[in-house]
């Protein structure tokens, strides 16, 4: 979103975003107009989800200026390339639209090659596929996503849209871990992740902030994965996540930051496995591993269970440490904002966290915290405080279309300079 923006292809260009995920799978169609422009987000004219409704595989979507529908869909829930078949039959046989000339594919991990998004071909496919281990729970996913797409949709211009290419241009102190170098120079680098939402978010802030947009912003992304970005001039400087997306806050299911000697101390002295230990701090900890009730925030706000509220203090203590080192990081904090699942539905997690950070001058309004909307800080509050759902597949659509238009700027420049 930085620099010359390139000309938009012709107006009618169908798009088709599909965000596979390790619990659901979002899409998103949309049609190019001439009121698209790559500094704001587009609308959706279908929207929807596969996910699991009381132990079944629900499809919710709605259509533009109709009600919302449901329906049962005719694969597998979680076989992604089931599922993405599936839809792109039953989004031209039963709503009548056309077939995308584009399909974007959200991609959790581009390595150090890819930080933008990138037409993708067998050679582009495999590379991304060996960086699997990197992002276990999101990467096959969006890669068998891909996969039947490709299939389904063979003269539609497949589109990879990265989540580590928003904090690409992190300097090196961001950027490094004190490792020896030749480890470093291997790609064993912090990464960061969830970067089409915080790209979903900066596109959104001049409007609602005016010049202080371009400050000392951090955005904090609490969902079922969490992690908090600070930004200047609406770059990402700073990021919680590193090499993997197990980095950080606490989540889910996932432990957040923990000391690297007691990864030791469990092979070790324990004699656990790699197996043991990715299955235990990928699947088994975080909110559901201290709680011993739920991964789910909603449950354990509802829980009278002393196990609840551990897992939600500490839920909100690891959110507090990391936007104050934020904060100080990118050198002050002009606005907060809160996106995500739990960012954006849950107020009495916002409220705890906003409590802890008054001492940074942050201050909620009570009845526009519990709205969720907007702005929800008090106006006595030195920092103003945002609520802003986040729209990944609207970014998608907007980098898909300037990767396919790249190579035809490209030729035109080479021509001119012949």
């Amino acid at each position: 979103m930085n620099g010359p923006l390139p000309q938009m292809p012709p107006a009618g260009t169908t798009l088709l975003s599909i965000n596979a995920g390790s619990s659901s799978l979002k899409f998103a169609w949309f049609e190019r107009d001439a009121g698209w422009n790559y500094g704001s987000l587009p609308v959706a004219l279908l929207r929807g989800e596969i996910e699991l409704h009381d132990g079944r595989p629900q499809l919710r979507y709605a259509l533009a200026g109709q009600a919302p529908g449901s329906v049962t869909p005719g694969a597998v829930r979680g076989d992604i390339g089931g599922e993405t078949a599936w839809l792109v039959e039953w989004i031209q046989r039963e709503l009548g639209l056309a077939r995308p000339g584009i399909v974007a594919h959200r991609i959790v991990h581009g390595g150090l090659r890819h930080t933008r998004a990138v037409r993708i071909d067998d050679r582009v496919e495999t590379e991304l596929k060996r960086l699997a281990s990197l992002a276990p729970l999101h990467q096959g996913p969006g890669l068998d996503g891909v996969r039947a797409a490709r299939q389904a949709l063979p003269d539609a211009m497949q589109v990879a849209c990265f989540d580590t290419a928003f904090h690409a241009a992190h300097v090196d102190a961001e950027r490094r871990y004190a490792i020896p170098r030749r480890w470093h120079d291997r790609g064993y680098q912090r990464y960061g992740f969830h970067g089409l939402s915080f790209d979903a978010v900066a596109r959104r802030l001049p409007a609602l902030l005016g010049q202080r947009a371009r400050g000392c912003v951090v955005v904090a992304h609490l969902g079922s994965g969490a992690s908090v970005c600070g930004m200047r001039e609406l770059r990402s400087v700073s990021t919680s996540m590193g090499f993997t997306a197990l980095d950080g806050l606490v989540m889910s299911t996932r432990c957040g930051s923990i000391d690297p000697g007691l990864l030791l101390r469990w092979m070790q002295h324990d004699r656990l496995t790699a197996r043991q230990i990715s299955d235990m701090l990928y699947h088994e900890s975080g909110l559901l591993g201290v709680s011993e009730i739920s991964s789910d925030m909603r449950d354990l706000l509802g829980s009278a269970d002393e196990r609840a509220r551990q897992a939600v203090d500490l839920f909100v203590a690891a959110a507090v440490r990391h936007i104050g080192a934020t904060a100080a990081s990118i050198g002050g904090l002009d606005a907060l904002v809160f996106t995500g699942g739990i960012g954006t539905h849950q107020a009495p997690i916002r409220a705890a966290i906003a409590q802890r950070l008054g001492w940074l001058g942050v201050e909620l309004d009570a009845a526009a915290n519990e709205s969720g909307h907007g702005l929800v800080s008090d106006t006595g509050s030195r920092v103003p405080v945002l609520v802003l759902p986040t729209d990944e597949e609207a970014v998608m659509a907007l980098q898909a279309l300037q990767a396919c238009e790249a190579p035809a700027q490209a030729a035109a420049t080479d021509t001119e300079a012949a």
